[in-house]
């Protein structure tokens, strides 16, 4: 009996380690801010971004800012697309930190909108100081 206790407690805790553990990719992250988009999450969308808060600035104050901006620019476009209908992932390829450099990958997802029309994106993305997977902004 103290046999099976200690495995299912095991099991268990295996089981948490995987559910919590960092475990995001790329491709997670570009579906979940692609799954913001469709439902107007934008400070969900804005959670999914790398954000180089410069020294004094306020974090909070940027991060607002740029929801804003994104709401904005995004209703408008999905307005005139008829929202996204479907969205699909069609390859992710990493590439490993360099010195000063972070883990960088590329996703390439392809976009169905209300409308019909489809439009396949590369989405850049780069670890943040935590380690988690965040959609770059950058150039």
């Amino acid at each position: 009996m103290k046999k099976i206790l200690s495995v299912t407690v095991l099991v268990m805790a295996l089981a948490m380690l995987v559910a919590c553990g960092g475990g995001s990719t790329p491709s997670s992250v570009v579906e979940k801010s692609m799954k913001c988009l469709q439902d107007k999450d934008y400070e969900g969308y804005v959670d999914l971004l790398y954000i180089d808060v410069k020294e004094g600035e306020d974090p909070e104050v940027q991060r607002n800012a740029v929801a804003s901006m994104i709401a904005s620019k995004a209703d408008q476009t999905l307005a005139k697309k008829q929202g996204i209908k479907s969205y699909e992932i069609l390859s992710e390829e990493v590439t490993p930190a360099e010195e000063n450099k972070p883990e960088t990958a590329v996703v390439k997802v392809k976009i169905e909108y209300g409308d019909a029309s489809t439009k396949e994106e590369t989405v850049k993305l780069k670890k943040d100081d935590a380690g988690d997977w965040k959609i770059d902004m950058g150039k």
